[in-house]
C-alpha cells in the first residue's frame, strides 16, 4: 500500500512539549534552508539533525545532511550518510554537488560511487507467473487458491476480481473501499478494505473508515464485517492457528489482535491492543513466524520491529549497515527468512533477509527482484507451495495530483513468482 503520510509528517506540527512548544518539520526545514543561504553551517547541521531524529530516513532531509556533514569537514559522518541514503536512492547525483567537494578525495568516497553502480544495476531472479489485462481496478493484493484460482483486491473499483487457471478475469465480489489485504484462513477469505482518495466514490467524510471482512470461498457470500470508523487505514491483516485476527493501521500507527467472532458489523471487539504513536510512523505488512511466538510488523519509516507475542515486547530487527529495512509493503515470514517488498526505495527491490536463530537480527540477504524492468510499483504477495508471488507493477504511479487515473500510464498486470527452496 502506498504510503499516505509523508506530506502530514513533513508539514504538520508534532506535539506540544511539556515546557515550550515544539518546533514543527516545516519550521525546521525552513530554518535550515535560511542557515544554508547565511552559510551559517553549524547551525544548518544541527537543524538536520534534530529534524532527522525526529522523522527519520527522509530522503531530501539524509541527503542535505550527508551534505552538513561534508561541509562541517566531518568526513567520516559525510561518507556514512552517503551510504544510508544511497540504499534508499541509488539515483541521488551527488557527484556534481558543490557540497561534497571536500569528501572527493576522501578514503570511502570511491566505494560510494561504486555502490550507487552496483545498486543501480538490475537483478532479477525471479520469473513471470501470469500477465493479465485487468483493466483500471489497481489491483493491490492477491491470493492464490489451491485450484490455480488468483483473487485480487481492488484499490480504484472497490472490489475482488477473480482469475480462473485459464487467465480469463470477471467480478467476484464489490466492497464498500478499497481493497489492501487479504488471506485465505479456514476455508474463508479475510479481506482488510479502507477508504483511500483514489477510489471511485471517494468523500472527505469516509476518511478513517476502514473494515475487515470474512468471505465465504465456496459463494462469494459475506459472512461478517468487523467495522472500524475512527481513525484507521487497516493495510494489512494476519490470522492466526487460534482464528485471532492481526491488524496494522497506517493512519494512526497502531497494531490489535481481535476476535472474530464478533456480530456482524458491530465493531471490532479488541482482544489486545499496541499503541505506537509515540514510536513508530506507518505501520505495512505484517507476518507471523511458524509458531506464532513472533510477529514481525513493517514500519515504512523505520524498518522491521518483532513483537514477542508472549511477552508483547517490540524491538527493531538489526541489519547490517549493507542493508537498510525502509519502504518496504509487504513483509512475509518463510522459515527463518522475511520476504520484504520495498516500494519506498529506489530502484524497487524484493529481497529475502535470512535471520539468526534468535530472529532479532538479519545475518544476510538475497535480491530476488532489483529494479527489473517489469517493476511498476511492486506491493503484496503471498507465500505458497515453496514460492513466493507477488504483484510486480500496482499502478500508484498512474494517478495525477486529483487522485484521477490516466489510463496510458497503466500497464497489464504482471504477478511474478520465485522458488524458495
Amino acid at each position: 500500500m502506498r504510503v499516505i503520510v509523508f506530506s502530514v509528517l513533513v508539514f504538520l506540527p508534532f506535539s506540544v512539549a511539556a515546557q515550550a512548544p515544539q518546533k514543527s518539520l516545516r519550521q525546521l526545514l525552513d530554518e535550515s534552508n535560511a542557515a544554508y543561504e547565511k552559510r551559517d553551517f553549524k547551525t544548518y547541521l544541527g537543524v538536520l539533525r534534530e529534524f532527522n531524529d525526529r522523522r527519520p530516513n527522509y530522503p531530501s532531509v539524509v541527503y542535505k545532511l550527508a551534505g552538513a556533514y561534508a561541509l562541517n569537514k566531518r568526513k567520516t559522518r559525510s561518507i556514512q550518510t552517503l551510504q544510508q541514503l544511497l540504499l534508499m536512492d541509488a539515483t541521488v547525483d551527488f557527484e556534481s554537488d558543490k557540497d561534497f567537494d571536500n569528501i572527493r578525495r576522501y578514503k570511502g568516497y570511491d566505494k560510494l560511487v561504486a555502490l550507487k553502480d552496483r545498486l543501480g544495476k538490475k537483478e532479477v531472479h525471479d520469473e513471470v507467473y501470469l500477465t493479465v489485462d485487468v483493466g483500471l481496478i489497481h489491483p493491490e493484493s492477491m491470493v492464490l487458491l489451491d485450484n490455480g484460482t488468483i483473487l485480487l483486491g481492488s484499490v480504484r473499483e472497490k472490489k475482488i476480481v477473480r482469475i480462473d487457471p485459464q487467465g480469463e478475469v470477471s467480478d467476484w465480489l464489490d466492497t464498500d473501499y478499497s481493497v489492501l489485504g487479504m488471506e485465505v484462513h479456514r476455508g474463508a477469505l479475510w479481506v482488510s478494505t479502507a477508504a483511500m482518495p483514489e477510489m471511485e466514490g471517494y468523500e472527505p467524510g469516509m476518511r478513517g473508515r476502514s473494515e475487515i471482512l470474512q468471505i465465504s470461498l465456496a459463494n462469494g457470500a459475506v459472512l461478517q464485517g468487523i467495522e472500524f470508523d475512527d481513525e484507521s487505514t487497516i493495510g494489512d491483516i494476519e490470522l492466526d492457528k487460534e482464528s485471532r485476527i492481526w491488524l496494522s493501521n497506517s493512519m494512526i500507527p497502531y497494531l490489535s489482535r481481535d476476535v472474530t467472532d464478533s456480530t456482524f458489523y458491530v465493531g471490532a471487539f479488541v482482544r489486545k491492543q499496541y499503541d505506537l504513536g509515540v514510536s513508530h510512523f506507518n505501520l505495512q505488512g505484517l507476518t507471523l513466524n511458524e509458531d506464532e511466538s513472533a510477529l514481525y510488523f513493517a514500519d515504512y519509516i523505520s524498518g522491521i520491529h518483532k513483537l514477542n507475542v508472549r511477552t508483547d515486547d517490540i524491538t527493531p530487527v538489526l541489519a547490517p549497515t549493507t542493508s537498510l529495512l525502509k519502504g518496504i509493503d509487504g513483509l512475509y515470514h518463510y522459515n527463518t527468512s522475511l520476504i520484504a517488498i520495498h516500494n519506498g526505495v529506489k530502484p524497487y527491490r524484493i529481497i529475502q533477509y535470512f535471520l539468526d536463530e534468535t530472529g532479532d537480527n538479519i545475518l544476510m540477504e538475497r535480491i530476488i527482484n532489483r529494479g527489473g524492468d517489469s517493476l511498476g510499483e511492486p506491493t503484496n504477495g503471498l507465500v505458497k507451495d515453496g514460492y513466493f508471488y507477488y504483484i510486480a507493477n500496482s499502478p500508484w504511479g498512474a494517478y495525477d495530483e486529483n487522485k484521477e487515473i490516466d489510463p496510458s500510464k497503466v500497464k497489464p498486470l504482471e504477478i511474478r513468482r520465485i522458488k524458495l527452496d
